[in-house]
């Protein structure tokens, strides 16, 4: 028994010898962690040890990046409010006007830095915008001049500042960028606060292949606009529904010259519409704007007006086109609500490229503004952006004034009788608000 015991004692020596330098290596990962095992798990448990990974459908560039990203990485001269109205961003201490409105001067905060470390200053404002001349006038000063008064000037200097290859002032910075066909793959954001994760966005062509992601489990989170009645049965997954009203809007859009005012009301009432008013879009203007008419005339489904209204020898057929298939069973809805109300035949086909000189009624989305100014969709000079060639000369007016008007309340009357008339008119058919998912995998 000895004699075993004693030859095993030798061979763990012999051992342990022949493998003394992995033996001592192995001690110093093994004590510290142990001594220090607390400090390590906080570091793996903190949020800058981890990467959120999101899954988007879209194809973006450097330029057109959503807000939700880009506003994260950089910043513009203003930000806009909840209820869209623009104030002092980071970077700006102090506005003031002069000449009579027409000139803007920015006073910039100091100390504020680039991503790269460079100093911010007035000179690297790089704004493009169409009738202002921006001229620095001290590294912490910059002037904006205008030919005449426009009042959506600061709104759209909210737009984030950005240097070449994605160099911004904001919370998160750029660490890595993958391409695929010239459009962004992958983007991996880093936060400058030691306290939040990093980010990674993945982007994919459809909304198929972002669900596929997350049941693969590539992504963390998506963003979609239908849900997948699977979902509902999926553990540790958690779903939020939001209703994006300061974003688009879902619309049927009416080609004015060939369908007259009666008619297009007759088609808007006929229109079947959500009866959730949080779903429900009334106007062009988001219902968060401080400008907003909640009064203007709602259109409310109503198969009666709709019938006395309708004259069907002016309209025995109209043709509907989609260019979003996501919108295919909502315009299947109208088609089968106009045909059986109207009794018109109704001709449904989905377009890549839709010949806006030539159709009947688009279902679409359209996009809400900052800043309540609808000049360039709803202005008879506006040819190639006013899709409904509205052609009304006091919604012309109304739209003028407000671009050149700066007292606020005054302002707001304007924007207020402007969505009135505009509803009375019935250009479009205002429907909804889109509505997307949030689908994120608890831990």
């Amino acid at each position: 028994m000895f004699t075993k015991i004693h030859f095993k004692i030798e061979y763990l020596i012999s051992y342990i010898k022949r493998k003394f330098v992995f033996f001592l290596i192995g001690l110093a990962i093994i004590i510290p962690a142990i001594i220090f095992h607390r400090q390590i798990i906080n570091i793996y448990n903190s949020p800058s040890f981890h990467t959120k990974v999101i899954g988007l459908e879209g194809l973006y560039t450097t330029n057109n990046l959503p807000d939700e990203i880009s506003k994260k990485i950089s910043y513009g001269l203003t930000d806009i409010s909840e209820n869209d109205k623009p104030e002092n961003s980071i970077l700006v201490k102090s506005i003031s006007t002069e000449n009579d409105n027409k000139d803007y001067i920015f006073d910039l905060n100091d100390n504020i830095f680039w991503h790269n470390g460079k100093k911010f200053t007035a000179y690297d404002v790089n704004y493009q915008i169409s009738g202002a001349t921006i001229k620095p006038i001290s590294d912490k000063q910059l002037k904006i001049s205008l030919s005449s008064p426009f009042a959506p000037l600061l709104a759209s200097l909210s737009q984030p500042i950005f240097k070449k290859g994605l160099i911004g002032l904001g919370d998160y910075q750029v660490k890595k960028i993958t391409y695929q066909d010239g459009y962004i793959k992958n983007l991996l954001l880093k936060s400058n606060n030691k306290n939040q994760s990093s980010i990674e966005y993945r982007f994919y062509p459809n909304e198929t292949d972002v669900i596929n992601a997350f049941k693969l489990g590539n992504v963390d989170e998506i963003k979609i606009n239908s849900l997948p009645s699977e979902f509902s049965n999926w553990k540790k997954t958690k779903i939020t529904k939001n209703i994006s009203t300061n974003d688009r809007y879902i619309a049927v859009f009416l080609n004015t010259p060939k369908i007259s005012k009666q008619i297009r009301q007759a088609l808007a009432y006929a229109t079947p519409k959500s009866k959730d008013k949080n779903e429900r879009c009334l106007g062009p203007i988001s219902p968060t704007s401080w400008a907003y008419n909640s009064s203007i005339k709602e259109y409310n489904f109503n198969s009666t007006r709709a019938k006395e209204l309708f004259k069907k020898e002016e309209l025995p057929q109209i043709n509907l086109t989609v260019n979003n298939r996501s919108l295919l069973s909502m315009a299947e809805e109208i088609k089968n609500s106009w045909s059986n109300i109207l009794g018109i035949q109704v001709n449904l086909s989905v377009i890549n490229q839709i010949d806006y000189q030539n159709f009947d009624a688009i279902l679409a989305y359209s996009s809400t503004t900052k800043d309540p100014d609808q000049y360039s969709f709803w202005h008879s000079t506006q040819i190639n952006t006013n899709i409904t060639k509205l052609d009304n000369s006091r919604i012309d007016k109304l739209l003028e004034d407000g671009r050149t008007t700066l007292d606020p309340i005054e302002r707001k009357k304007i924007y207020q009788d402007f969505q009135r008339y505009l509803l009375e008119e019935s250009p479009v058919i205002f429907i909804s608000y889109p509505i997307t998912y949030q689908i994120f995998r608890e831990e």
